[in-house]
């Protein structure tokens, strides 16, 4: 059952891409599933993936009635990730916060456009109004820091950042993330633009016209 998810889903993000002028670097795609290990992935309720290198997709997963609905947007936000890479390099000592929010930002709003708000992740759904709003102003001041390390304590926040060593930064789980959705939100809404249109544009512009900061 799950393979004809992850099969419907990759066809429906290719379908979308083609029919938008759009295209993924890559003459095939793996999709590659792997059992999680709920308690390192227990805030992200048991699910994740990675989606950095066009041509593969891996979705780690332990399966529970939370993430198995979901599966198709991540499959999509991973998916997401080999088309910005396929027209931007990811450069791993250069990024900054502002460009990591935006690959995120875009990713999840693909995920939303294909399969609505219902199927959106922890990443972006488990943090509060006033949470988001301070995440927003703490994000804001940090928008041009550099590193991998510190660029992801922004990203991931406290706990995560703590887990794996980085200079926690006073922010909840995957507060990046959240405030990188809320900013290609914002963007979308305020240009009159479609999520395809914004894949292509530099993190400047989508940053500019979100208005958010």
């Amino acid at each position: 059952e799950i393979s004809s998810v992850v099969h419907n889903t990759m066809k429906n993000c290719i379908n979308k891409i083609e029919e938008n002028n759009l295209k993924i670097n890559a003459e095939e795609i793996k999709v590659g599933l792997y059992v999680a290990d709920p308690i390192k992935l227990h805030l992200h309720k048991g699910y994740s993936g990675f989606g950095g290198i066009p041509g593969y997709i891996t979705i780690t997963v332990y399966p529970n009635s939370y993430n198995i609905p979901r599966l198709p947007a991540v499959i999509a936000h991973e998916f997401h990730h080999n088309i910005r890479f396929s027209y931007f390099d990811w450069d791993h000592g250069n990024v900054t916060v502002g460009d990591y929010l935006v690959i995120e930002g875009l990713a999840e709003s693909f995920a939303k456009e294909l399969y609505g708000v219902e199927q959106l992740g922890p990443w972006v759904t488990s943090m509060d109004k006033e949470d988001l709003e301070y995440s927003i102003y703490v994000i804001g001041e940090a928008l041009n820091t550099k590193g991998f390390a510190e660029v992801s304590s922004y990203m991931f926040g406290d706990e995560i950042a703590k887990q794996e060593g980085y200079q926690p930064v006073g922010l909840s789980f995957c507060a990046g993330y959240a405030v990188g959705y809320e900013v290609v939100q914002a963007f979308l809404e305020n240009t009159d633009s479609n999520i395809y249109e914004a894949s292509l544009l530099s993190t400047k512009e989508i940053i500019h016209g979100s208005g958010l900061f």
